[in-house]
């Protein structure tokens, strides 16, 4: 991608004194309004590592705003926050509600038709199937290899916790799932077990073609992420 431009942001959470560290990239081809991509991270990722950057910089070139941050305990945010990422999962998974009231309120000079969608893979999936499900102003949300259930993390959380950050507890079924929600996995995925998709699938009543599937790709859709791409645009585009 070349051209890509960056503008670095502060997101404040002022109940808890901090900013989440993010950016907003575009380029010069970006029309002066177009839907916002906001791109989340997995677990200890962050908005510069490799996985987060070849989408932003694919959906850019697509003629995208995408806006990425860190979130506590993750990159650049850290600094403010610490890293004991697993006493903050809570906040962490809520704070995407104030990332898209920011949006809607900072951006709208930039924004088309309040036309804002989520994507992520991993943990990021997780925040798209749960506070990214509530919020009704999100139009489109790209879940990949998410976690349904997080009793079955290796890591044990306490049961208040595990009901706010698992999609099990948040996935209804509704008319709008079909327009508005795509998800994928792969078979060989070590991480979170393929077999997540098709209880993601069930809860939300979701057709064939909302629910992509690899026999091979592992947790990061190797050799699949051009496929994952061009998916996600074509499902985009209907909004």
């Amino acid at each position: 991608m070349n051209n890509i431009e960056i503008e670095n942001i502060d997101i404040p959470i002022r109940d808890d004194n901090l900013s989440l560290k993010g950016t907003i990239y575009y380029s010069p081809n970006t029309p002066k309004k177009a839907p916002f991509i906001i791109n989340l991270a997995g677990l200890l990722d962050h908005r510069e590592s490799y996985f987060v950057k070849y989408y932003t910089e694919k959906f850019v070139d697509a003629g995208y705003y995408v806006l990425s941050y860190d979130y506590r305990a993750h990159g650049e945010t850290k600094k403010q926050t610490g890293s004991r990422w697993d006493r903050m999962a809570v906040q962490i998974f809520s704070d995407i509600q104030i990332v898209i009231d920011w949006v809607l309120t900072h951006q709208s000079y930039r924004l088309l038709e309040e036309k804002i969608i989520l994507f992520g893979r991993s943990m990021g999936g997780a925040i798209i199937l749960t506070q990214g499900f509530l919020n009704k102003k999100v139009k489109v949300l790209i879940a990949l290899c998410t976690r349904y259930d997080y009793h079955t993390t290796t890591i044990k959380f306490q049961e208040d916790i595990i009901q706010k950050i698992s999609p099990k507890y948040f996935l209804k079924n509704m008319p709008s799932n079909n327009k508005r929600i795509l998800i994928a996995h792969c078979k060989d995925d070590n991480r979170i077990p393929f077999s997540n998709l098709s209880l993601i699938k069930k809860q939300l009543s979701l057709n064939a073609e909302n629910v992509i599937q690899f026999e091979e790709g592992g947790h990061s859709f190797k050799g699949h992420r051009e496929d994952i791409f061009n998916a996600s645009l074509k499902f985009i585009k209907k909004i």
